[in-house]
């Protein structure tokens, strides 16, 4: 497409053009009848001798266009291509006046070009930008029915209406732009690229409802178009329309189950939803269907992970590796996947594979806390004392390495020291002070608490994470309701489909005795993510309204999925001792 930028030659080019327009240049010891012509000339471009004047007039123009001075630029180059009618002078004559907006200039310069060069479908194009910013509008038409005419005895009609869409999406005159395409629509109505760049020159100028007709019209040609509703998702989510764009998504891969790319960009929609569970589905589909796709398989093997679906993780991303041997933080995934699944031998080998380089440090950190789930604690602390800290990113990744072997040993008041001496080393850090909170709620210390977790919100007011802890505090361990659902009212407002934040309001409902509105809550949390605290709180609402046999049921399946999860062996002791 025309780009209406002039690119300038060096001096040293326009010489070699100028050398190469001239093909003979007398000289006295060279007689007529012995001219020197080079291999690498064009026999089709004109001989004109080199002369003083034209070389000037060059020069001038190189000068002038790298000073800025691009109208001088044009007028000169334009008066060269009239004198030497030499078709590549003729294009740079074109481009600089469009770039100078120098219109009736850049008209003769883009006629010439036309005769010199009557196939060349950037020069019809050139010249067409020429006539629409001089209103010569039935001139342009004609001409660009006239390229149409060319580019379909050459089969090559899509790739014409796209090209026609560009140039006229350029145009400053946006009525008389979309006024000429549709008249070149209507040349070719059932042809669905006619519709289909009718769409993008009316997304172009901001006219999204024509725009998703035009694509509609494309479609409805070519119903299995995928880049035709790939841009109608595009345009409906420019409408702020995500739920129309959901039901777009799914009527379009019923009717083409196939549409691996369609398929792709509804799962990274569905992504952007916080949608994990249907995400994933999509993205299941689509990487049995491309079995090769190392992205798509890897994006699988992520939100297994997010969903908690450590077999399917495991599976793809070992899969990955199979396509990309290089891919470390598949490994660093995989070495999570098997400390969840409890095979910390497994994690600590897939930590050990990653190599020196971006995943490096983080793959050290979590050897760590493998090795302290293998049962050795001394030698996972001795491993973390020689990892090795060059930022405060990297000096509060291995603090919290450290407070959760700690944590996870219940030793409580050595993780609060070693998150004392980390909160000195980097002030103020987010995710030290959560830490700390939570591990201060662990003691009783309260106070700790409450106080790291409001530092965190009045740097931060809309950090999700703090709200939830601080409103569930405040609701499992004080009276302070009021405080506690004014907090959780932010934090769902923030994340709507947060199954922590639901857990924290059924709570909440439970302690002001609202059971109905806790299991609604609970009921919800335990769907979007199947955890044994979620399921040790339903439980418990549940058996003290009196449903105990489907107490017992969650119970025993989060049981099955974490034996040893000391808040559900708490409640289930509670009530069955």
């Amino acid at each position: 497409m025309i780009s209406h930028a002039a690119r300038f030659l060096s001096i040293l080019s326009i010489l070699l053009m100028l050398t190469a327009c001239a093909g003979t240049v007398k000289t006295e010891a060279q007689p007529d009848s012995a001219p020197v012509t080079p291999a690498n000339i064009d026999e089709s471009l004109p001989r004109v001798e080199l002369t003083t004047e034209i070389l000037y007039d060059m020069l001038l123009g190189e000068i002038a266009g790298q000073q800025g001075q691009i109208g001088v630029a044009a007028v000169t180059l334009g008066k060269v291509a009239q004198q030497t009618r030499d078709p590549r002078i003729a294009e740079r004559a074109t481009l600089a006046s469009l770039y100078a907006k120098r219109y009736e200039e850049a008209l003769q310069s883009a006629r010439l070009w036309v005769v010199l060069r009557p196939q060349d479908t950037e020069a019809r194009e050139a010249l067409v930008t020429a006539l629409l910013e001089l209103d010569r509008i039935e001139e342009a038409r004609e001409h660009f029915e006239t390229l149409f005419t060319s580019e379909e005895t050459r089969r090559n009609l899509d790739q014409a209406y796209l090209r026609v869409a560009a140039v006229l999406g350029r145009t400053s005159n946006r009525a008389v732009a979309i006024d000429v395409m549709q008249s070149l629509v209507a040349l070719n109505p059932k042809l669905p690229t006619a519709h289909f760049a009718m769409a993008h020159l009316m997304v172009r100028g901001g006219e999204l409802d024509r725009a998703l007709v035009s694509a509609d019209e494309a479609l409805k040609h070519r119903p299995e178009w995928e880049e035709a509703a790939l841009f109608k998702g595009r345009i409906l989510l420019s409408q702020k329309e995500p739920q129309k764009a959901r039901a777009f998504y799914k009527a379009f891969l019923i009717d083409n189950r196939n549409a691996n790319t369609v398929r792709l960009n509804y799962a990274r929609f569905l992504v952007d939803q916080k949608e994990w569970e249907k995400a994933l589905e999509e993205f299941r589909r689509v990487a049995d269907n491309l079995p090769d796709d190392a992205d798509t398989v890897y994006a699988a093997g992520l939100l297994s992970l997010q969903n908690n679906r450590l077999e399917e993780a495991d599976k793809y991303l070992r899969r990955v590796l199979s396509l990309r041997s290089h891919n470390d933080q598949a490994r660093l995934y995989l070495g999570q996947v098997a400390e969840q699944r409890k095979r910390y031998d497994e994690a600590v080998d897939w930590y050990l594979s990653v190599k020196e380089g971006e995943y490096y440090f983080e793959a050290q950190s979590r050897l760590g806390v493998a090795l302290a789930k293998q049962g050795n604690l001394d030698r996972a602390r001795q491993h973390l004392d020689k990892v090795k800290s060059q930022t405060d990113p990297q000096r509060v990744q291995v603090a919290l390495a450290h407070e959760q072997i700690l944590r996870d040993a219940r030793q409580f008041n050595e993780a609060l020291t070693v998150l004392n001496e980390a909160i000195k080393t980097v002030p103020g850090d987010k995710d030290l002070l959560y830490a700390r909170a939570l591990v201060a709620e662990k003691l009783d210390k309260l106070d700790i608490t409450e106080r790291d977790l409001r530092e965190i919100l009045e740097k931060d007011p809309k950090n999700v994470n703090a709200l939830n802890a601080l409103g569930y505090t405040l609701t499992d361990r004080t009276n302070r309701y009021d405080e506690a659902h004014a907090l959780l009212q932010q934090a769902i407002a923030l994340k709507p489909d947060d199954a922590f934040i639901m857990d924290s309001l059924g709570w909440l409902h439970y302690r002001l005795g609202n059971s109905k509105e806790a299991l609604k809550y609970l009921r919800r949390a335990l769907e979007i993510r199947n955890d044994a605290e979620i399921a040790a709180h339903l439980g418990e609402v549940l058996w003290v309204t009196g449903d105990r046999h489907e107490a017992e049921s969650v119970w025993n399946r989060a049981l099955r999925e974490t034996p040893d999860n000391e808040s559900l062996n708490g409640i289930i002791k509670k009530f069955k001792p």
